[in-house]
């Protein structure tokens, strides 16, 4: 497998354009509080994952009938990189999992016949074949044996690229299996492991799984005593407990830990663990926080994303793109917001971007 170097369709709009022109990706409200442009990026296939770093998108597309790719583009301009996925990317189930980091991008195959199989794979940004990182099987391929190895938690940004791989062991006697949710099915074998030139582990057993977030150069992984940011190498830098188990989702920048609970956004030092500020979600509380960044956290809905500032907690909501049926995903980089979505036609797939001083803008 190799990468080619390829130029996408990418369509230039200043938001001072015609409303009915500009309309297409932001609401008429919005329009008034930004003079800053974004850019949209067409792909071939429908996309159906996106991830993010820095002013990088990544998507993973699909095609009928043939393989579709993986597409990273940088944004505002016009480059982009294709890379085909390995065989049960393209034969078997499809890809589960992407991220991009490290100065490369990666994914999580699936696939397989009586078993689930799984790899990670992962291919340089700049150019070059693509590479098996692990592979792993495990017996859920139809959902009733999850005994076995498996790979997930698949997160990167900036320097960082990493991944969880785990065991489940079944205590029944030989020749009885274990159900999802069956009390004698153990979590063994923990990993927690960078993509670098190849794989390196750099924590195991409970301080490893599962990987949450990343961010800032850290790792943060949810354990039975909270959230703990691990250094690049694993080394344990804070914790900041959990005892209530309220932690729906965390995110992770350079300058804050941000954990979403049932109706607020708590932020922390990710040096120290120690508190900063709570920022109530209002009417937000039912979106799931996917980013943070040293000024702002991300909120997704179905069909519209929620911007909150952090200095003062003040929320905005971007309707995306009313006529499309749901947002495939959105991120947040400090280089600005992107989302993705899907339209009828030759060119269906759409990654649209939005600098972030457009989006301070808007507040």
């Amino acid at each position: 497998m190799t990468l080619r170097q390829r130029k996408g369709k990418i369509t230039r709009w200043v938001a001072l354009a015609p409303i009915g022109l500009v309309a297409v990706f932001l609401t008429a409200s919005a329009l008034g509080q930004s003079r800053q442009s974004h850019a949209v990026f067409s792909v071939r296939g429908r996309i159906t994952l996106l991830a993010a770093d820095g002013n990088r998108a990544a998507v993973t597309t699909t095609v009928k009938p043939g393989c579709g790719r993986i597409v990273v583009w940088t944004a505002p301009g016009a480059s982009s990189m294709r890379v085909k996925p390995g065989i049960l990317g393209c034969s078997g189930d499809g890809v589960s999992r992407l991220a991009v980091g490290g100065g490369r991008v990666a994914w999580i195959e699936q696939g397989g016949d009586n078993n689930l199989e799984l790899i990670v794979m992962a291919a340089r940004l700049g150019g070059g074949a693509a590479k098996q990182i692990e592979f792993a099987t495990n017996g859920d391929r139809a959902g009733a044996n999850p005994a076995g190895t498996w790979l997930g938690q698949l997160r990167g940004s900036g320097a960082l690229l990493a991944y969880n791989s785990w065991t489940q062991t079944c205590d029944r006697p030989a020749g009885e299996e274990c159900g999802e949710k069956d009390p004698l099915l153990r979590l063994t074998g923990e990993k927690l492991v960078r993509i670098v030139s190849g794989r390196l582990v750099i924590a195991r057993n409970a301080s490893a799984y599962p990987l949450a977030a990343v961010g800032g150069g850290r790792l943060a992984v949810e354990t039975a005593d909270g959230v703990t940011i691990l250094s690049a190498t694993g080394a344990r830098i804070a914790t900041v407990s959990d005892a209530e188990g309220s932690a729906r989702a965390v995110a992770l920048s350079r300058t804050a830990l941000a954990i979403e609970r049932t109706s607020t956004l708590d932020l922390y030092d990710p040096a120290t663990g120690a508190a900063m500020r709570s920022l109530p979600l209002g009417t937000a509380a039912g979106f799931r926080l996917v980013d943070v960044t040293g000024k702002l956290a991300l909120l997704r809905g179905p069909h519209r994303v929620v911007l909150a500032r952090l200095s003062d907690g003040k929320r905005i909501s971007l309707p995306l793109r009313p006529v499309a049926a749901r947002i495939v995903g959105a991120r947040l980089t400090e280089a600005g917001l992107f989302y993705a979505y899907n339209i009828r036609g030759a060119l269906p797939g759409r990654v649209v971007f939005e600098p972030a001083r457009t989006l301070l803008a808007r507040f």
